[in-house]
């Protein structure tokens, strides 16, 4: 890869210094401030106490809903998320870019009013340009993100970074949430189904289907009525609970499903004394089966009762009480196809989770 050259001193100036996701959402966060109270020093210096212009005005909020999104993302674990996400590091670079290109356009626009409102000096003077050129610097620091991945420098798919055990998302749930879904379908026997199944099979007809895990026991039903919501990502079936103010489908469950080994793994893990054993048969006496993908992506390990559950609706309740304000990071809501009262950013794309 060719470096690039100082057109002005005809040298070949080095590569930018590798930089991980949280330094620089650290770093950009700082500078939004740095650009937040020189807004505020100009406005003081050249305006007040006349009415500040309303395209002056503008920019602040403006400002402040980016410090909100950094913010967010300073509470995700970058060294946790390639165990969920692929590609987890090139993901939060390419967010961070778009953040650090809108600050971009928000000092030249910022400069260039008070330039031909205020002060034709300012052209000269240039108060933004040791801002301007290290954004600039980060952006080159951020494109190298994807050839350094540091938090997974060996590229490993997140199902492949550590084996299916007790206690962990499933490899499974990883495939499924990667867009590489390789659960088995079965027919569930009506003589297995629940009386308000069997109301919905009358009313609607179709069938019930169970999505089951390649990697372990877990398995979840869902209805179908249509060839063309067959699956367990297209079906129109939305679940629910009294009480609950978010909606989600079995995707979603798949997609926070925990290992469950076979009953023959079980017991065999069960016959080994270790400190090991006796967590896993807690958490087999407990059914663990859901772990809180947003509360992982935050650093929390999946603990029972606080981020890992029994069942989807102490999941989803968990869900409710602790990540709706504030919402997690937009590239978790994307990631995991969270809508709220319906509304993706998407809106061709289907959700599975949503808070209404």
């Amino acid at each position: 890869m060719a470096l690039p050259v100082d057109a002005g001193a005809g040298m070949v100036l080095p590569p930018p210094d590798p930089i991980t996701p949280r330094q620089a959402v650290d770093d950009v966060l700082l500078i939004l401030m740095q650009i937040r109270h020189k807004l505020k020093t100009m406005i003081d210096w050249y305006i007040y106490p006349e009415i500040i212009p309303n395209e002056i005005q503008a920019y602040d909020p403006r400002l402040v809903i980016l410090q909100q999104r950094l913010r967010s993302m300073a509470t995700l674990s970058y060294p946790q998320l390639p165990y969920l996400i692929d590609n987890s590091d090139v993901i939060a670079a390419q967010y961070l870019t778009v953040i650090v290109s809108q600050l971009l356009n928000s000092v030249h626009g910022i400069q260039k009013i008070f330039m031909n409102h205020y002060d034709r000096d300012l052209e000269d003077s240039r108060p933004f340009a040791t801002i301007w050129e290290t954004l600039n610097y980060r952006i080159e620091q951020l494109n190298q993100i994807p050839n350094l991945n540091p938090n997974n420098p060996r590229r490993l798919r997140p199902e492949d970074l550590r084996a299916n055990e007790l206690g962990n998302f499933c490899r499974g749930a990883l495939q499924i949430s990667n867009n590489r879904d390789k659960g088995r379908l079965s027919f569930v026997d009506k003589k297995d189904l629940l009386d308000e199944e069997r109301r919905k099979l009358k009313a609607f007809g179709g069938a019930f289907l169970n999505w089951e895990c390649p990697e372990c026991a877990y398995k979840v039903r869902y209805h179908v009525a249509s060839s063309v919501t067959s699956n367990i990502h297209s079906t129109d079936e939305i679940r629910e609970h009294d009480g609950v103010a978010v909606q989600y489908r079995s995707s979603f469950a798949a997609k926070c499903h925990l290992y469950l080994p076979l009953s023959e793994k079980a017991k065999a893990s069960m016959s080994t004394s270790s400190t090991n054993t006796r967590r896993d048969s807690n958490i087999l006496g407990a059914v663990v089966k859901y772990g809180c993908v947003f509360c992982f992506a935050r650093g929390r390990q999946l603990e029972r009762g606080d981020s890992a559950f029994t069942t989807a609706r102490d999941l989803v309740e968990h869900i409710d009480h602790e990540h709706r304000n504030p919402l997690p990071p937009s590239m978790m809501l994307h990631r995991f196809l969270v809508a709220v009262e319906g509304k993706t950013h998407d809106e061709w794309k289907r959700w599975d989770l949503n808070f209404v």
